[in-house]
């Protein structure tokens, strides 16, 4: 039936769609150029210009010489993304922290050809130009302190409003309870619901406020099983997606609980440093000493927290 209705056009009519056709084609060229000139003017004028490496790059202004470029962020970026931008400038200022997280390289073998290195590690090793923003001005003193002492040589200072009123830092031993890690459904990632236990009697004795209170985890199993248990105004987040952010309180579950002293990717020292430093006034970690303490890392850790914190144990969140 629809070719019953279908229109049918003389020479003249034909003519006339193809050079309306044409016509709508210039004008969507002139429209790229004036887009493209227009854009180009932009950043030959402007003093500062923002942007990703490859949005840089892609930008088309390649072409344009830069007195200075500042690449923050530069502990989580690759030297090939890096270098696509190097050359547009005289200097080059890198800005970040390699005892944070690293770049994400899922590739096995890129990571053999060492691509999981940032451009930031590697510049380090390479120049004497480095100058260390000694001033946190997050944390309470005793939060901050052992990542100063393990990773930037004591020199990490806090301003005296970050002084020290009371206990900010707790470690809650796991050792001999029966909280052992466990697989989650088909054979997931790992979670130990003995430590959320924990959290939810925290969360009553501290009288924690939960819309001031993060929950973070190494493991996305124990993050999936919090959002489960924990009451919605709590943040829940693996380490890797809380990185930049703070709360008041930081609740850290280490999960990993068993008789081999297995700690799997709490290898990771600069995950740690990263979980360990999000609490602005108070950092309860909850882990099985038994599981952690022969690790050199988390020797000194707990050595520490009994230094400079509250060193707890399970059966007293089991009265």
């Amino acid at each position: 039936m629809a070719l019953k209705y279908k229109r049918s056009f003389g020479k003249a009519e034909r003519e006339q769609r193809q050079l309306l056709f044409k016509e709508v084609k210039n004008l969507r060229s002139e429209i790229k150029k004036l887009q493209a000139y227009n854009e180009e003017k932009l950043f030959e004028e402007a003093q500062v210009i923002a942007g990703t490496p490859i949005g840089i790059y892609d930008a088309g202004i390649n072409h344009l010489e830069f007195a200075t470029l500042v690449l923050d962020e530069a502990g989580q970026c690759i030297e090939p993304l890096a270098w696509c931008i190097f050359p547009l400038a005289d200097k080059i200022v890198l800005a970040g922290d390699h005892w944070q997280l690293p770049p994400t390289v899922l590739s096995m073998e890129a990571t053999k050809l060492g691509l999981n290195i940032s451009i930031l590690e590697t510049a380090i090793q390479h120049t004497a130009i480095i100058h260390l923003l000694n001033t946190q001005y997050r944390m309470k003193e005793s939060i901050a302190g052992f990542s100063s002492s393990y990773f930037y040589n004591n020199q990490l200072l806090s301003p005296a409003q970050l002084a020290n009123t009371g206990t900010h830092i707790t470690f809650i031993d796991t050792a001999g309870s029966g909280y052992n890690e466990e697989h989650g459904a088909n054979g997931s990632s790992l979670q130990n619901p003995g430590e959320l236990n924990i959290v939810l009697k925290l969360l009553q004795t501290e009288e924690l406020n939960p819309a001031s209170t993060a929950f973070i985890s190494p493991y996305s199993g124990q993050v999936a099983a919090a959002k489960e248990m924990l009451p919605k105004p709590i943040r829940i987040s693996t380490i890797d997606s809380f990185q930049g952010q703070e709360k008041e309180n930081i609740i850290l579950s280490l999960v990993r609980s068993n008789d081999d002293g297995d700690i799997g990717f709490l290898k990771d020292y600069r995950r740690m440093n990263v979980a360990l430093t999000r609490a602005k006034e108070k950092l309860f970690v909850i882990g099985d000493s038994a599981t952690i303490a022969a690790d050199a890392f988390y020797h000194a850790f707990l050595t520490y927290m009994e230094q400079h914190g509250s060193y707890r144990t399970v059966w007293e969140f089991e009265m």
